[in-house]
């Protein structure tokens, strides 16, 4: 992925990681096209656009966890518009406290167009192989 393009997957972890509702929102006007999909082993993998995934940040990810912070461990560059990104999600409880961390792996896509997506997986295997179709 080029450099231009992976700017913006950093500008929404970044958003993600502060919380910052607004930052994702003003990304989400700058790129009406983009679409995201949990990974295969979550209860909801509804594709969602732009509207639809940011009220599920805010309502779920946001409302269920009072901390969440995502780190990128590895990223592997496919083309110059796609990218896999092993990633490790840390985050608390909002209301137990609890701590909890996962490890998936986000298949992005920047286009010319202006078109994103993200698509999460269990592994790099499984992003890598969903990059070629």
């Amino acid at each position: 992925m080029t450099p231009e393009r992976f700017e913006l997957v950093l500008q929404v972890y970044d958003a993600m990681n502060r919380r910052d509702i607004e930052a994702l929102r003003e990304l989400g006007r700058r790129y009406p096209d983009y679409t995201w999909r949990n990974a295969p082993d979550m209860l909801d993998t509804a594709e969602r656009d732009s509207a639809s995934g940011l009220d599920y940040v805010e309502e779920e990810v946001f409302g269920a966890f009072d901390r969440n912070h995502t780190e990128i461990e590895q990223v592997v560059d496919i083309d110059p518009e796609t990218a896999a990104l092993v990633v490790r999600h840390r985050v608390r409880g909002a209301i137990s406290g609890a701590k909890g961390e996962r490890r998936e792996v986000h298949l992005w896509r920047v286009r010319a167009d202006g078109s994103v997506t993200v698509q999460e997986f269990l592994t790099l295997e499984e992003a890598r192989a969903a990059a070629i179709d």
